[in-house]
């Protein structure tokens, strides 16, 4: 178990929420306040985001500049009722966990399990609580964890859906790894506990909207939490999945249908894309 002095570095990225903004953020994820400051109110938060905010990437693809600056985050996600990136959809999760209390540390992990060691690119909040650290991410288009996990290394954890564990890996630091019903375990990424502000995602943002390698420039990629699994839309196919299994994919015909489905699945607008 990792224990945790915490140390304030998110006063490097400015000031926390107004309590109107609390609201409204809330609000936005359906949960009526106040949220205790324990795992439990943690837990709330972590499902209700995932349940409420899609995963992303209508303004890739429509040409539009990506920022993490946490106002215009705000004004997007929760004002405009938009989705995000995972860069996105942590940055502006982080600075409502700092705003209402919690002692959170943003870790920067690299994907793990493609075959090739990838750039450190995926934001993953650590949260300490009475000095014992857990994680949360509500920043996924897959099957992630649905609860908080302690940050211990060895010992199996569950969301209700899949299995967890993290252990020590001498290059990666700590390493989630994820079991699905009838499946092996596989990693889904590493980090090391090293403190990282907003800016240090400004790099791994900027690739994932311009690099032509990036998945995220090629097609629409959205998909939302249901206590049921996901439903997404990705590579022109519309999906169900329960816990990380895929249940159905059904190419979609034409355009005009992708672009109905995002409106009416995920309350998007498509113009421009």
């Amino acid at each position: 178990m990792v224990n945790f002095d915490y140390m304030d570095f998110e006063r490097l990225n400015g000031p926390p929420m107004t309590q109107a903004q609390i609201d409204e953020y809330l609000g936005r994820i359906g949960l009526a306040g106040p949220v205790t400051l324990d795992l439990a109110g943690l837990t709330r938060l972590h499902q209700a985001h995932q349940y409420s905010i899609p995963f992303e990437n209508l303004d890739v693809l429509a040409g539009r500049e990506i920022s993490l600056e946490r106002e215009v985050l705000f004004e997007k996600i929760v004002r405009r009722r938009r989705g995000g990136l995972c860069s996105e959809l942590n940055t502006l999760y982080n600075w409502l966990l700092i705003s209402l209390g919690f002692q959170v540390i943003s870790f920067n992990a690299r994907i793990t399990g493609y075959g090739k060691i990838e750039f450190r690119r995926h934001r993953v909040l650590g949260v300490s609580l009475n000095g014992t650290l857990y994680t949360t991410d509500v920043g996924s288009t897959l099957e992630y964890s649905r609860v908080p996990l302690l940050l211990m290394g060895n010992i199996i954890q569950e969301d209700g859906f899949c299995e967890y564990m993290y252990k020590e890996d001498p290059f990666y630091g700590w390493v989630q790894y994820q079991r699905c019903p009838g499946e092996d375990w596989k990693s889904v990424y590493g980090f090391s506990i090293e403190p990282n502000i907003d800016l240090d995602y400004v790099t791994s943002t900027f690739y994932f909207a311009h690099h032509p390698d990036s998945v995220m420039v090629q097609a629409p990629r959205v998909s939302i939490y249901t206590p049921t699994g996901i439903i997404a839309v990705r590579r022109h196919c519309y999906y169900e999945e329960s816990a990380g299994l895929e249940q159905v994919c059904r190419p979609i015909e034409d355009w005009e249908e992708e672009k109905r489905q995002l409106r009416d699945l995920f309350h998007l607008p498509t113009e421009g894309i």
